[in-house]
């Protein structure tokens, strides 16, 4: 006989076992909590009936008709769930239990309050209605907007409003709400000139070394693209629009993408700040296409070209778009740039790929990924050695990443690389950068 069904079978019923242990915790939970509203309700002279309790999944409402007699005094509902969940009530007036949201929702207790859809809050709802507006209660929906959960129901009949529930099960109410605060009008980004100053000195300040501006002016609803020719390098393109002078006037929030000469996403910017930055690598010249949109109407815009050269002794044998993958890896990490050629070049795909290699005890190595072709949506890139490691990864289409480690007494590092996507395949190259501090 196989035991590995026989133990996939036990595992199942062990979780089969757990859940139920845990759904009957609980809904014990919730037992102890409806009686403690139920007697408390009861010593202030009410007539409490607790009612069968209903198991409820997500978006699925359950119609409840409740025992409305027409008398004098109020009729109170409480409805308990788990804290974890929000339940809604709205009124139901077909027999599918639909909160049947296009009908007018039950009002608050407080009829200054606006009509709404009862939401609980920390699991807890109560919904009260006296003299004739006691017919409100015949039919109501109970829907679930989280996830699955039963729900206890306590039904009150009493002369006089009952107390809060917070009252009763302080452990469940929520602490007071601060004011809505106003995030006053957009952001408004100043004269052009001095963005551009800023942005030349954080960009000399990061090495960069050059820099070229290019003007355009938006079209009318804002948005636009320009072709730039661009040397081979890491780039950071930063488009910025004049902000018009006169008010009232849109607000200046400036997206961008770039794409190279064959339609292939080198970078995005979405942000929501004034200025788009674009940061992507080459691996050898020629033009890319930058679209922008955003702009307060038909305003001068400016490309603000940083650049810094290709790092020395990239492996040539893989493509351009390879070299601007270990480019942009060693950028991002900002890594120092390689002494010599690489002592050792891998290929590899989609997928977990694990590298043994040899190395000299005393000595740091540089270590990079870039991808050859196809679209990533991460790269992992690990180094183990012993006890040790060195990690680095990238997602949201990247294109290279790098680490570096030093060896103390292993002989021997494992790369461990893992790249998930379309179709992605990868290149690795290490490089020796000298001797560990002693």
């Amino acid at each position: 006989m196989n035991p590995r069904p026989l133990a996939r079978a036990g595992l199942a019923a062990l979780a089969a076992l757990a859940a139920l242990v845990c759904g009957a915790e609980a809904r014990a939970d919730l037992a102890d909590d409806a009686a403690r509203v139920a007697r408390v309700w009861a010593e202030r002279g009410a007539r409490v009936e607790r009612l069968a309790p209903l198991f409820l999944d997500h978006g699925r409402g359950q119609r409840v008709v409740l025992p409305v007699t027409f008398e004098p005094g109020c009729l109170t509902l409480a409805l308990l769930a788990p804290r974890t969940a929000e339940v809604q009530v709205g009124p139901a007036d077909d027999a599918s239990g639909s909160t049947a949201r296009a009908l007018l929702p039950l009002l608050p207790r407080d009829p200054a309050d606006s009509p709404s859809q009862r939401h609980s809050s920390a699991g807890v709802l109560a919904i009260e209605r006296c003299g004739a507006a006691r017919a409100e209660l015949a039919r109501i929906a109970v829907e679930l907007v989280s996830a699955r959960a039963a729900v206890e129901l306590v039904l009150a009949r009493s002369e006089a409003p009952l107390a809060e529930l917070r009252e009763i099960l302080p452990e469940r109410a929520g602490g007071p709400l601060a004011p809505r605060g106003d995030a006053g009008g957009p952001l408004e980004p100043g004269p052009l000139a001095d963005r551009l100053s800023r942005a030349d000195r954080l960009s000399r300040a990061d090495g960069a070394a050059q820099i070229t501006r290019t003007t355009a002016r938006a079209g009318r609803d804002g948005a636009g693209q320009l072709e730039l020719p661009l040397l081979a390098g890491c780039h950071r393109v930063e488009v910025m629009a004049e902000a018009p002078a006169s008010f009232p006037h849109r607000a200046t929030d400036v997206d961008a993408e770039v794409h190279d000469a064959t339609g292939r996403l080198l970078a995005r910017d979405h942000a929501d700040v004034p200025d788009a930055r674009l940061d992507f690598c080459l691996g050898e010249a020629g033009p890319v296409t930058v679209g922008y949109g955003g702009a307060a109407g038909a305003v001068p815009i400016t490309f603000s070209d940083a650049r810094w050269p290709l790092p020395p002794h990239l492996p040539t044998a893989w493509g351009a778009r390879a070299r601007a993958g270990f480019a942009a890896g060693l950028s991002r990490r900002r890594a120092p740039d390689p002494r010599g050629e690489p002592i050792l070049e891998a290929l590899g795909a989609q997928g977990p790929t694990s590298i043994p290699f040899a190395i000299v005890p005393g000595r740091c190595y540089l270590v990079a990924m870039a991808l050859l072709h196809g679209d990533a949506r991460s790269l992992r890139l690990g180094a183990h050695l012993g006890d040790r490691a060195a990690h680095d990864a990238a997602a949201d289409r990247p294109e290279g990443v790098a680490l570096t480690f030093c060896a103390e007494g292993e002989t021997v590092v494992r790369f461990d690389a893992e790249v998930r996507g379309t179709t992605p395949a990868w290149a690795l190259a290490v490089w020796p950068m000298g001797t560990a501090s002693p």
